[in-house]
């Protein structure tokens, strides 16, 4: 008696997989032969202990990008600085350390990502120190802003590799977790810079972040020690990786990615324009400092909440694909940037703050899912290499354009009003979107099934 799987439909399963995927699913790969060997077992305790510094990673990196939106309302006072020149510190700050991790990618392959981080912690160090001697902005744009910037990115970018090497069977799960230490530190460290400037002016906050910076160096020498439990791949095979991680032609040419890499560019862009110019907002409205930054902090708060909303959605509505909740989300988010300048009570717009968070943080979570169904299995590294580039450059561009429409208009009135189209065109183009892989998934199915399908007879044919 046949036992063997009818070939057919262990086929069509595996294509429903491909398309309807749960998010970063890569333990299949592992187990077609891609380890020489296994590495050494980690115990439970070693595992909670990297993970944990991955965690800090993100809760230092990203916590003190977000916090400089409060430095930036200090730096235009104190240094008689253009708008548009202080917010290019945090713009650069933010995009590089988003974006350009792909720049040290071959570091990080070569020297383990361990070392990278301590040398990324110091260098990161060193820029904020140097900035506490600024008698202008430019020595504080090319300190904080450049160097500090690409060294967190290393930061930022090694702690994903590590996690993927660690718990290399199934790597998700940690993935999405570790991205709440991005959250905690978008809550907590905006409080941190309005504690150091209240006390000892912007200079000595400027040293005392070079200290938290160093934090990075001693999770580090965690990750860097923890190497021996790191997966290895077949040598061969991942020279191969590295030749077509960036040359998939077919993705710069199926116009459905270059909407939802729009979209990402869009979304970093406009959505964290409250996080960006809510502090200098309150104060031009005749609120105080101290509330603009307990404002940020809610952004935080909320981005947290949103992240652990959009976990809860991608694992309850595995039939939907996941790039139809982004439809009601930019229309949320829309109405949210209409009401902030619309209000000029404390109260009020901490809650807005609140939900601006709750919205991005929602949909931010949910866009490495979205590429993944819009991608595939094979061409989803590619891809979402590129969603991080795309957020790269939208973070640094947005808080330069905010600044820039402040200083011609004296108002943040139409930055908030601009972010609001932009999140309702962004529900459009996701309709456009949602229906193209709507089209993959109820055409491309049955033409690969139909195809396999004649295969099979034909082989029976000869059989016989």
């Amino acid at each position: 008696m046949n036992t063997k799987e009818d070939p057919v439909a262990e086929t069509s399963r595996h294509l429903e997989h491909t398309e309807k995927t749960r998010l970063l699913s890569t333990s299949r790969s592992v187990d077609r032969g891609l380890r020489i060997g296994h590495p050494k077992a980690a115990s439970k305790a070693r595992k909670l202990l990297v993970m944990l510094s991955c965690v800090m990673q993100l809760f230092i990196c990203n916590g003190i990008g977000y916090g400089l939106s409060v430095m930036y309302a200090e730096l235009v006072v104190v240094l008689d600085a253009k708008r548009a020149d202080a917010a290019l510190v945090q713009s650069l700050n933010m995009g590089l350390s988003a974006g350009a991790g792909i720049l040290f990618a071959g570091f990080i392959k070569k020297y383990g990502p361990g070392i990278c981080i301590v040398v990324a912690s110091v260098t990161s160090s060193i820029g904020l120190f140097v900035s506490c001697f600024a008698n202008g902005i430019g020595l504080i744009i090319c300190f904080t802003g450049v160097l500090t910037g690409l060294a967190m990115c290393v930061c930022y970018f090694a702690s994903f590799v590590t996690i993927s090497l660690l718990f290399y069977k199934d790597p998700g799960f940690y993935l999405i977790s570790m991205t709440c230490g991005t959250s905690l530190g978008q809550f907590i460290i905006p409080l941190f810079f309005e504690i150091f400037i209240s006390q000892y002016a912007w200079s000595g906050a400027f040293i005392l972040l070079s200290g938290l910076c160093l934090n990075c160096l001693q999770f580090g020498l965690i990750i860097h020690f923890s190497r021996d439990f790191f997966y290895k791949g077949n040598v061969q095979n991942n020279k191969s990786l590295r030749a077509s991680a960036f040359c998939d032609v077919s993705l710069l040419t199926d116009y459905l990615i270059w909407i939802l890499w729009s979209n990402c560019f869009l979304l970093a862009l406009t959505a964290n324009v409250e996080a960006w110019f809510i502090v200098d907002h309150a104060v031009s409205i005749g609120l105080t400092r101290e509330s603009g930054s307990l404002m940020v902090s809610a952004v935080g708060l909320g981005n947290l909440i949103g992240r652990i909303i959009g976990s809860a959605i991608r694992l309850k509505c595995t039939k939907t694909p996941t790039v139809y909740h982004w439809i009601y989300l930019c229309v949320l988010t829309a109405a949210i940037h209409l009401f902030v300048p619309n209000v000029g009570e404390v109260f009020p717009l901490i809650l807005a703050c609140l939900a601006t968070g709750i919205a991005m943080g929602t949909t931010a979570a949910q866009a490495p899912a979205i590429m993944f169904e819009a991608s595939g299995l094979d061409r989803y590294p590619q891809g979402m290499a590129m969603v991080n580039v795309m957020y790269g450059i939208g973070e640094m561009l947005g808080p330069l354009l905010g600044g820039m429409v402040k200083d011609l208009l004296g108002t943040y009135d139409l930055i908030f009003y601009i972010a609001s189209g932009v999140s309702a065109y962004m529900s459009v183009s996701t309709i456009v979107a949602a229906y193209s892989i709507r089209r993959r998934v109820l055409w491309t199915l049955p033409i690969k099934r139909f195809g396999i399908g004649l295969c099979m007879l034909w082989e029976l044919y000869w059989d016989v």
